[in-house]
């Protein structure tokens, strides 16, 4: 034989191998509108289960001595392919369902249909079918509707093998034990991997928050304590000038200082935790708003807080303050010398409102479908950094912002944010 040939055969023996090891995830191949991991590996085990059957019970029909002529083997396998069948589709949770109460039903009836069982075929009976139902319904029911599953399929397997007349009692009551104990600890398993499995996915998604943040954060510094500083530099050579007019130069250096407060808050968020965040959004406000007439000569802020949003103190993560800040600070690049800020809170359902309306001069209609994209600025000296982080930090907290047409001068935020109470 060639050398030829033989690379030939190990080819096709290695592409067969492949095939092969391949077929069990062909054949139990979740839906692919299924996108959760964890749906998609239920999927795959209950597709599995239900080939698994299909196949198998053809063979309990010729095999077993216990049929007495009737096909139930063979109807249950038909069942079973198309429960396989649906399986592979969206449908999953219907699938575990029928399958679940087929489980707990098939033992009772095989019982009922046959007058005498001996020991070997009672334990083929009563053994398998409600494992089987315990362990496909442990992929869908809660701990507590699992539980009562398990205790009632053996209660009423006690009950049927107490009063049928064609079954030894204490034989029966010890395949019950054995199967029960099983049940039991599939329970306790699947509900012991669920509860780690929600602790890993919290610890992701706490992990991911804080890289997030850290992304922000390092924005941040970047943006806002390049402008504050540039405030303060500006601030202090004013002050220097005016020297000796006493009155402009305590503005200025009133100025300086709350820039200053705004880089030392700043620094100061991400060294304390959630749980010292000590001050709701509304108060955070009232203090952003008292600053920033400080920092921003000539600025007004109005706040216009509606009723039923003090029924509640409503707290947000830390960062939630500064992407009103950079609102704040926005208006007095882009608005004019003496704007004027209108910030409305209400309360609609389960979310917060917050409107930021100014009188300036607006933006341009080119300017606004990209307005909250990186790097777009609506001036000559900003970087674009503002607005894309203000939505960064919105939508961090589950919220939205956009910008709405009033049919005023000026532009108008709407931002709207999850009501998160405190506890």
């Amino acid at each position: 034989m060639s050398e030829r040939v033989e690379n030939a055969i190990v080819s096709r023996l290695r592409n067969l191998g492949g095939i092969l090891l391949d077929l069990p995830r062909r054949i139990t191949e979740p839906s692919k509108l299924i996108q959760d991991e964890g749906e998609r590996r239920k999927a795959r085990f209950l597709s599995a289960v239900l080939f698994t059957g299909a196949t198998i019970f053809p063979i309990l029909q010729i095999t077993s001595d216990m049929t007495l002529g009737i096909p139930y083997y063979s109807l249950s396998s038909i069942l079973l392919a198309a429960l396989y069948l649906l399986s592979r589709t969206e449908h999953v949770r219907l699938t575990s369902i029928i399958t679940t109460i087929f489980g707990g039903l098939f033992a009772f009836v095989s019982l009922l249909i046959n007058p005498v069982w001996d020991s070997t075929n009672l334990t083929f009976q009563i053994f398998p079918w409600p494992i089987l139902a315990v362990l496909v319904g442990s992929q869908i029911l809660s701990k507590k509707s699992e539980a009562m599953l398990i205790v009632a399929i053996n209660i009423n397997l006690i009950i049927v093998c107490f009063v049928h007349p064609g079954i030894i009692f204490t034989n029966a009551i010890e395949i019950i034990a054995i199967s029960f104990s099983i049940q039991t600890l599939i329970g306790i398993t699947t509900w012991t991997t669920e509860y780690y499995s929600m602790k890993i996915e919290e610890n992701n998604r706490t992990i991911e928050t804080r890289r997030r943040e850290l992304e922000i954060y390092t924005s941040l510094l970047r943006h806002d304590l390049s402008n504050d500083i540039q405030m303060i530099l500006g601030g202090l050579e004013l002050s220097q000038l005016t020297i000796e007019e006493p009155k402009k130069q305590a503005a200025f250096l009133e100025s300086t200082l709350a820039a200053a407060e705004r880089m030392k808050s700043l620094i100061h968020i991400f060294s304390i935790s959630e749980n010292e965040l000590d001050r709701d959004l509304v108060s955070v406000l009232e203090l952003i708003c008292r600053r920033a007439v400080i920092a921003f000569k000539g600025m007004k802020v109005n706040l216009d807080i509606k009723e039923g949003v003090f029924n509640h103190k409503i707290f947000y993560g830390k960062l939630t303050a500064l992407a009103f800040e950079n609102l704040l600070r926005n208006t007095a690049q882009h608005a004019g010398e003496t704007p004027t800020v209108q910030i409305t809170i209400s309360q609609t359902n389960n979310h917060l409102n917050i409107l930021f309306e100014d009188d300036g001069p607006g933006i341009s209609e080119e300017i606004r479908k990209q307005l909250f994209g990186k790097g777009v600025t609506t001036g000559s000296k900003g970087r674009g950094l503002g607005l894309y982080l203000t939505r960064t930090i919105i939508e961090s907290e589950s919220g939205c912002i956009e910008l709405v047409d009033t049919g005023r001068s000026g532009c108008c935020f709407h931002i709207q944010l999850p009501l998160t109470y405190s506890q």
